[in-house]
């Protein structure tokens, strides 16, 4: 594994960059001459955002659709590799098999939002009619309601627009990846757009032996009204998935298989092929399908006037059952695994609208851009979860003999299991409902000054019913709070601004028991709500004409009341406080022939040292050091190359610091050739060293192997 170098420099670093970027007006008046192809996103889709990216005081990365489609990432959890401050939790712990992102080492599973409503439901989110992915780092309340103490990820969504496109992409790869997407846009009149994307994605998971993943969607849409000021869309998105889920290598228990000499307390991941797959092909599985209606309606009441809503339905199942190597049982000294497994049959059904006014206002030489708006959202979720007979943990010769247990070192994931599978008796419920109201305004007092501000009030019902070691329990939460964000950003010239801000926000119980967490129970309701403070101070410039974005900044977290959780998900730990102190630095956009999506994220996460247990420890799930970097270079007006690097330094997770995962830094690579107006081929290679690393890793069972190396070749017609 190839390890990130600790620096004692890294503050120094940061503020140099800051007072770069503090001085990019130079810069950006020599960008004149300059011949630039392309634009740079300058703001974020929301309407509660009241100024662009470069006059907003918080750390934004949005990844386009042309970072998406270079990057072959066909899953959000593969986009998301693109921003540094990420990592990939795993399902397990009380939270379900899906995606689990983790922002600044803080789960952000219920802060995943499409076209800025709250997307409840546990999956695995498809990229195919997606247009760009808008990440917001740090505590996000005002912008979120519950939740939002990592930060936020809202998915931009492909919608019919005006004007006529249609694209067709086939890709062929190694691990027998086939993958068919397609996107047609036809404007039908003045006033009417229809709009189809849709793909089938059929293929195996390099570098692990027999798990595979299966997909098609389709994502229908019409709007009405595109050149007036009043306008509505429609859109409708269906997600059905097929594959084969996958919990990776156990873990070495403490004192065990090898131990570490100077330290025989920690615990690893197994020293086996990462290829090995420890499931049972004729008894693990993962189906899920999602069905989603959306709609918004825009009305401009007046000059810089506009009254917004979106409405979304979702219903989701998340069904599985999935192998847990080992489960913790000790057999790995043995040269054993047990085929212990987690199972879920959840189906979620929500209910999330927003409605918003936005306006442009003076008061003399004031002026004020405000968004007001309210929110609902409504949540329900009953999970039957399955009883299949695994035999002994002990690993006995009958369990062997049953297939129950398998070999450490050759598993056969063919083996002839014949055991029992059941529906549980014990079915869960759960229910959350929030109300909400908030107010932005970006004050400009003088062109050099700005204010920017946002509160909101949230009022919130959860409620919970379930079975805990078999005895039935029903728990409820509730209550309201507020949220609050300021900054002051001076601006030394138009396209650059110097910031300071606040920002807070709070996780009450049960506050994500819609997505697929476990949160809520006879415990958890008595907890109070789990609050995070964020300071900031950055630097943005746009520069060469606005088509490449600079940004650095400076943060420190406070979390209280953070809780942790066993594989049931009760929680078995209550930290008071825990503090991380970190920088971030990015560069993102075009200058000339190069388009980049550039980041680095040092983090330095804390628990205090007067702690009552793992005083000083690193939180988990918080590499010291974050890369990301995503570059292609047009060549000549034919062809671009391009490729990334993508690392992280040594991670924990657990608070005692006893299982962790070593760095690493991967390499991908891609190209791609005009061959005419109509025709193109990309090329990608991906994880071209074919480094072998782990992507998630559980607390206390197993740790995941990222992707191996796959070659991807891409034919893709545009008319």
């Amino acid at each position: 594994m190839r390890h990130f170098p600790t620096t004692a420099t890294g503050s120094f670093l940061a503020l140099s960059c800051i007072g770069f970027i503090a001085s990019a007006p130079a810069l950006a008046e020599d960008a004149e001459q300059i011949v630039v192809n392309g634009q740079g996103q300058s703001e974020t889709s929301s309407p509660k955002n009241t100024a662009p990216l470069v006059d907003t005081p918080r750390t934004i990365s949005v990844i386009s659709e042309e970072t998406i489609q270079n990057t072959a990432s066909f899953s959000i959890e593969d986009a998301l590799r693109t921003v540094p401050g990420i990592t990939l939790g795993a399902g397990e712990g009380g939270v379900s098999s899906g995606d689990v992102p983790l922002i600044r080492g803080v789960n952000s599973t219920g802060d995943i939002f499409v076209d800025g409503v709250r997307d409840p439901g546990s999956q695995q989110r498809e990229s195919f009619a997606i247009e760009s992915i808008e990440v917001s780092k740090g505590p996000n309340g005002p912008m979120a309601g519950r939740g939002g103490a990592g930060g936020t990820i809202n998915l931009v969504t492909k919608l019919a627009r005006a004007g006529s496109l249609s694209t067709a992409q086939v890709t062929a790869g190694t691990s027998d990846l086939i993958r068919v997407t397609g996107d047609v846009n036809r404007q039908l009149g003045d006033e009417v757009a229809i709009r189809v994307a849709g793909m089938y994605h059929d293929s195996m998971v390099a570098g692990r032996d027999r798990v595979f993943d299966d997909r098609w969607g389709i994502a229908p849409s019409v709007t009405f009204g595109l050149n007036g000021p009043l306008s509505a869309t429609v859109g409708y998105y269906h997600l059905e998935t097929d594959g084969m889920p996958d919990y990776g290598i156990p873990l070495t228990s403490r004192r065990q298989l090898n131990a570490d000499p100077a330290d025989p307390d920690i615990r690893r991941p197994a020293d086996v092929d990462r290829d090995n797959f420890y499931g049972l092909v004729n008894r693990d599985f993962q189906r899920g399908k999602v069905d989603a209606v959306t709609g918004k309606v825009s009305a401009e009441l007046a000059p810089g006037v506009v009254l917004s809503s979106t409405t979304r339905y979702s219903w989701t199942r998340n069904n599985y059952i999935v192998t847990n190597p080992d489960d913790s049982a000790g057999n790995v000294v043995r040269g054993l695994v047990w085929r212990n497994i987690k199972s879920r049959n959840a189906r979620t059904e929500g209910v999330a609208s927003n409605l918003n006014l936005s306006a442009e206002i003076a008061t003399g030489s004031v002026t004020h851009s405000l968004a007001a708006g309210v929110e609902y959202t409504d949540t329900r979720q009953s999970n039957v979860p399955y009883v299949v007979a695994t035999g002994n943990r002990a690993c006995t010769p009958a369990d062997i003999a049953a297939f129950n247990c398998t070999d450490l070192f050759a598993p056969n994931p063919s083996d002839p299991w014949s055991g029992t599978i059941t529906a549980s008796p014990n079915v869960s419920s759960a229910a959350v409902r929030d109300t909400s109201a908030y107010l932005f305004d970006t004050v400009t007092l003088i062109p050099e000054l700005l204010l920017s501000g946002g509160v909101r009030w949230t009022d919130y019902a959860a409620r919970a019913s379930g079975f805990t070691s078999g005895v039935p329990f029903s728990a409820a939460s509730g209550g309201d709070f507020w949220s609050y964000q300021l900054g002051a950003i001076a601006k030394p010239s138009a396209n650059a601004s110097l910031y300071v801000s606040y920002g807070n926000s709070k996780s009450p119980p049960g506050a994500s028991a819609g997505e697929g967490e476990d949160a809520l129970n006879l415990v958890t309701e008595l907890q109070r709500p789990q609050g995070t403070e964020s300071w900031e101070a950055g630097a943005k410039a746009e520069v060469l004409g606005g088509n490449l974005l600079l940004a650095g900044a400076l943060f420190q977290i406070d979390r209280s009341n953070i809780q942790q959780t066993d594989p049931t998900g009760t929680v078995t730990e209550v930290f008071a406080a825990a503090r991380t102190r970190g920088f971030e630095l990015s560069a993102s956009g075009r200058a000339g022939p190069v388009t980049m999506l550039v980041g680095y994220t040092y983090l330095d996460a804390k628990l205090p040292d007067d702690a009552p247990a793992n005083a000083g420890n690193t939180l988990p799930q918080t590499p010291k050091h974050n890369l990301a970097a995503t570059i292609a270079w047009q060549a000549t007006p034919q062809l671009s190359i391009g490729g990334g690097a993508y690392g992280a330094s040594r991670r924990y997770a657990d608070p005692a610091n006893l299982i962790s995962a070593g760095g690493y830094l991967r390499f991908d690579a891609h190209a791609q050739f005009q061959i005419s107006d109509q025709f193109s081929v990309r090329v990608n290679l991906n994880n071209v060293t074919d480094e072998r690393y782990f992507v998630k890793l559980r607390n206390p069972h197993f740790a995941v192997p990222a992707d191996g190396r796959q070659a991807l070749v891409t034919l893709v017609a545009r008319y």
